[in-house]
């Protein structure tokens, strides 16, 4: 069977420690390449890492199996791309119930011979053309760097990527005044255990782009041998102007293309940036395994079923969003910080009116300089030059006021008055 990053050895072992009082799964003969645990009442079996999970490849095995009588078994997110042998009738009694769940989105890189080839048959000449001005301007303003950790990591550079990864989050939620369920503790403490050992191991990887040494773009993503699954992405919201999500894929599908990826999976989801960079798409089942013979499992396979079909009508409502955002404003987390960006406008001044001596310089990456750094960034988008020749300068006379001296001019920031 194909090594699996979701049934690996790793992957078991950390999730079962973080949400299952480290007990190892159940495995059962009548299937194979998945393991399960059970629900404290009912004969009803969830397989190992629940809704953690984006692809678990399993066999119907032993014809002489019976292990499943009496039972219930649920297995998530199976992709329609994946194979996997649901042969049952080899086990008489044996019934499935395939519980449709999302559309995914992906890029079969397989079936293109090079990155530019795929952009081309994606994308019209202007879109091309855009997303090399991107490129360009990011690299025209600052030092950047693009980092794919597959295979091999230092724990210092892992710590380091990891809480900027968890700040940038809460920055981005923060902004959006929304909920960030990935922040929640148990599940960010079981990703931070998870993340380096399978980095480490080839099945899963983090993409960072740096910018002056800051990491302003990251991508967690889990790996098979031939496909990439998109986990967990974010990207610092001060080069919102740089569109540092549009830059990650594409490089990402860079390294794709380089590196033998065959499906690049941007998973479940219908955002927009999906359906532009994807050539494909796919569903996701639930697969409910059930005994058909028994009254009980019969009952519970209804329950389930149920269950899962309402959440998929309130999911495609909206209501779910609708509820997390209520919960939200009601019992803000206190992993989310207040945070309020203002507006500030940039100006080319002439540098005599500036009064040195009411001056002090100032880090450009200083909490304090958040608001006008993000106006002068986005400045820099449209009047490019380099950030590491730039000095900025706080005005001790006028509250609010800042002033940067480059090679090409002189600026002033200063905050909008209503």
């Amino acid at each position: 069977m194909v090594s699996n990053p979701f049934t690996s050895e790793t992957f078991t072992r950390v999730w079962s420690k973080h949400f299952n009082d480290s007990e190892k799964g159940l495995s059962f003969k009548f299937i194979e390449g998945v393991t399960f645990i059970k629900h404290s009442k009912l004969p009803y079996y969830k397989n190992v890492g629940e809704k953690l999970t984006n692809g678990i490849a399993f066999k119907i095995s032993n014809v002489n199996a019976n292990d499943f009588k009496g039972k219930v078994f649920l297995v998530r997110d199976i992709p329609s791309y994946l194979n996997v042998d649901d042969d049952i009738e080899k086990l008489p009694g044996l019934q499935l119930k395939k519980i449709f769940q999302y559309e995914g989105y992906i890029t079969r890189v397989s079936d293109f011979d090079s990155l530019d080839v795929y952009l081309k048959a994606i994308y019209k000449s202007n879109t091309r053309s855009k997303l090399r001005r991107n490129v360009n301007r990011l690299e025209a303003c600052f030092d950047v760097e693009y980092i794919m950790y597959y295979g091999c990591i230092s724990k210092t550079d892992f710590d380091v990527v990891f809480d900027k990864f968890y700040k940038l989050f809460e920055k981005r939620y923060t902004d959006k005044n929304e909920p960030c369920g990935e922040l929640e503790p148990k599940l960010w403490g079981f990703y931070s255990e998870l993340v380096y050992e399978m980095i480490n191991k080839k099945q899963a990887s983090l993409f960072v782009i740096y910018c002056d040494k800051q990491p302003v773009g990251i991508t967690f993503s889990y790996h098979f041998p031939d496909k990439l699954v998109e986990a967990l992405t974010v990207f610092d919201i001060d080069y919102y102007r740089y569109n540092i999500g549009h830059t990650t894929i594409l490089k990402m599908l860079e390294w794709s293309f380089n590196n033998n990826v065959e499906i690049f999976d941007y998973t479940q989801g219908d955002f927009d940036y999906k359906k532009r960079w994807s050539n494909d798409t796919y569903k996701t089942h639930y697969y409910l395994f059930y005994d058909s013979k028994s009254i009980i499992s019969q009952v519970v396979a209804l329950g389930v079923v149920s269950y899962f079909n309402l959440k998929r009508y309130l999911r495609d409502k909206n209501f779910n969003s609708t509820y997390h955002k209520l919960k939200h404003r009601l019992f803000k987390s206190s992993v989310i910080k207040e945070s309020f960006v203002e507006p500030f406008t940039v100006e080319i001044i002439v540098e005599d009116d500036v009064e040195i001596s009411h001056l002090k310089e100032i880090d450009i990456y200083s909490s304090g300089f958040m608001s006008p750094r993000r106006a002068l960034f986005d400045f820099l988008y449209m009047n490019p030059q380099s950030v590491k020749n730039l000095k900025i300068f706080k005005s001790n006379k006028d509250v609010d006021t800042y002033f940067v001296f480059g090679d090409a001019n002189v600026l002033k920031i200063s905050k909008d008055v209503a």
